[in-house]
């Protein structure tokens, strides 16, 4: 038996010539250089379109900077990759440097750039037309143009482009080509009709009523400026002078929104037709008026008189600036006065609030005067008995709310006149207001009697404030705070900015609320503002005089309407105009009625 060797297959294999490993053919090496160089390529087709997709999200985001790495990083690894240098492009469009982005972009075209639905520039312009940036659109949608030479789309939107630019007869032009390229296309159609409006009527109207009323316009031919009711609105649609020498700038809503226009549209809660009426009942008296929706806060109608011609302000310049009676500025928001006895209604609240002890008051003997440390205190004339605070508000007696003041002392006055708007400025309002200013704390008391009358030298305000406080009581004690602006939209109806109803103050309670209305409907139908009864319509109102006799009072009514289920607060101050009873009162009067012609203030839907 022949003898195994256990280790027989650990041993070594003998190695011959014919065994040993051949080296790869030149076919093999070939072929693995061209798969390496493939994966390579592949790595840095694949790292490229991450840095785009990276790049295009940063810019999505606003972050340029990081954007501006991203694409830089493929041109270090590609240079004259032409789709980074169009998100170079991008970036400098976005940044507002559009000879850079133009620059860029002309690059990347004559690089070989062919269309990309990552880099979607009809989109991209589209944005620009959404955000009301029609500079930017207009590029965008051009060089679009060059990536896509038959896409009716881009033309549309180009049309609606050079139409917000006040360029209708380029706008047809890319209408009419779009519909030949895509005769049903319904929007091109649309449009196409609205920029030959544009075109026959040689303008572009940007700012409107709440109504769609157009209230300015720009003059295709020259680019100039025009505002159909320019006198009446001036102090709030303001004026762009566009003058290249001695130029005057721009003030009002003008001033505030002059990047938007023309091409976006501004609607305002302004009515035309109110403002119409407001300015006709003032007839020549210097003053203001301020009409609000007392539950919303819009402002429905603002004059100040006198007022001027938006479109000469360049070449009157002098005139009205060295005019004494100061016609650019707007009284109704920026004119301070002393309120006189419209300041009434608050120290009423303050004292039903406050449960001041009516009794240790009332019933009191006015003389026409009260003797208060040594210093007379005048009053309108001799009341003689006074029974309650309802008597006192209805005629208007300086020595009943002289005591009034005295009780309640100036903490409950200071904090009342708080309340209802004083010391401070609503934040609702585009364009300048000054803040109202009452008597602060340290007072005596022929100074608290002042304060709780309306008087003295540092207790002021403007007629926008004197209709907060109308408007106080008319929406149960609690102050909107007032605006002018609807909303801002493109040219597409899409919203830009837009405005809702806030609360301002909380000024009273409601119950509150309801005394002060029956004291001031009372007013109206038997008391001192008898003069703007109107008949057929219950109306609250309180009025008031200030200043002094040289060179005359200046007359106030506050008031609102219908009284059962208030539609209008309103303030009136005729400046230097006389007594509020006499003036004021018969002006409100007069605007109600003109009112009435339009508005149905009947309603089934009481205050409850």
């Amino acid at each position: 038996m022949p003898s195994i060797d256990p280790f027989a297959k650990f041993k070594p294999i003998s190695m011959s010539r014919k065994r040993r490993t051949k080296l790869p053919s030149f076919r093999t090496v070939f072929i693995l250089i061209i798969l390496f160089c493939g994966l390579v390529t592949s790595k840095t087709v694949l790292m490229n379109q991450y840095n785009y997709l990276k790049g295009l999200q940063y810019w999505h985001s606003g972050d340029l900077e990081l954007s501006r790495m991203e694409f830089n990083k493929v041109l270090s690894r590609t240079p004259g990759d032409a789709k980074a240098v169009d998100g170079l492009g991008l970036i400098e469009m976005k940044a507002g440097n559009l000879d850079k982005a133009k620059t860029l972009y002309d690059q990347a075209i004559q690089m070989g750039l062919g269309f990309s639905h990552k880099f979607d520039h009809l989109k991209t312009g589209q944005t620009f037309i959404d955000r009301g940036e029609y500079p930017q659109a207009e590029l965008e949608l051009q060089h679009a143009l060059d990536l896509q030479p038959n896409n009716a789309d881009i033309y549309v939107a180009l049309g609606t482009t050079e139409r917000a630019l006040d360029q209708a007869p380029k706008a047809i032009k890319y209408y009419e080509t779009a519909l030949h390229l895509d005769p049903k296309n319904k929007k091109a159609q649309s449009q196409l009709d609205e920029a030959h409006s544009e075109r026959d009527r040689g303008s572009i109207y940007y700012i409107y009523d709440r109504n769609g009323v157009p209230l300015a316009l720009q003059w295709s031919k020259n680019g100039t400026r025009g505002y159909p009711m320019g006198k009446e609105f001036a102090h709030l649609i303001g004026y762009v002078d566009q003058s290249e020498t001695n130029n005057r700038g721009s003030v009002g809503l003008e001033s505030v929104y002059q990047k938007y226009f023309p091409g976006n549209k501004l609607y305002l809660t302004l009515d035309s037709r109110i403002q119409r009426v407001i300015s006709k009942a003032m007839g020549w008296e210097k003053g203001a008026i301020v009409v609000l929706d007392p539950h919303t806060g819009e402002i429905l109608g603002s004059i100040s008189q006198p007022t001027y011609t938006p479109e000469k302000v360049h070449d009157q310049w002098w005139s009205y600036v060295n005019n004494k009676n100061t016609p650019l500025k707007n009284r109704a928001f920026e004119s301070l006065y002393e309120p006189g006895s419209i300041i009434k209604i608050v120290t009423s609240a303050a004292a039903i609030e406050k449960n001041l002890n009516m009794a240790a008051i009332f019933p009191l003997f006015c003389k026409g005067y009260i003797d208060i440390e040594g210093k007379v205190f005048m009053d309108n004339e001799k009341h003689k008995t006074v029974r309650s605070l309802e008597e006192a508000f209805d005629t208007s007696c300086n020595v009943s709310y002289a005591r009034l003041g005295m009780a309640l002392g100036e903490d409950a006055l200071f904090e009342y006149d708080n309340r209802f708007g004083f010391n401070s400025v609503p934040k609702t309002i585009n364009i300048p207001v000054t803040q109202g200013n009452s008597p602060k704390l340290g007072l005596s008391k022929y100074e608290l009697a002042e304060s709780a009358t309306g008087l003295g030298d540092t207790f002021r305000l403007t007629p926008l404030n004197a209709a907060l406080i109308a408007s106080a009581i008319a929406d149960d004690g609690v102050i909107m705070s007032p605006y002018l602006v609807q909303k801002l939209t493109n040219i597409s109806g899409s919203v830009l900015e837009e405005n809702k109803p806030v609360v301002y103050k909380n000024a009273i309670s409601r119950q509150t609320a309801q005394f002060l209305t029956t004291m001031m409907v009372n007013d109206v139908e038997r008391g001192i503002g008898v003069k703007a009864r109107v008949k057929g319509l219950k109306i609250a109102g309180k009025t008031g005089t200030s200043g002094s006799r040289n060179p005359n009072f200046h007359a106030w009514f506050i008031c609102f309407f219908p009284a059962e289920n208030p539609k209008i607060a309103m303030a009136i101050l005729a400046e230097n105009g006389g007594t509020g009873k006499d003036v004021a009162a018969p002006i409100a009067k007069k605007i109600i009625e003109g009112m009435m012609e339009f508005t149905d203030f009947s309603s089934d839907n009481k205050k409850k």
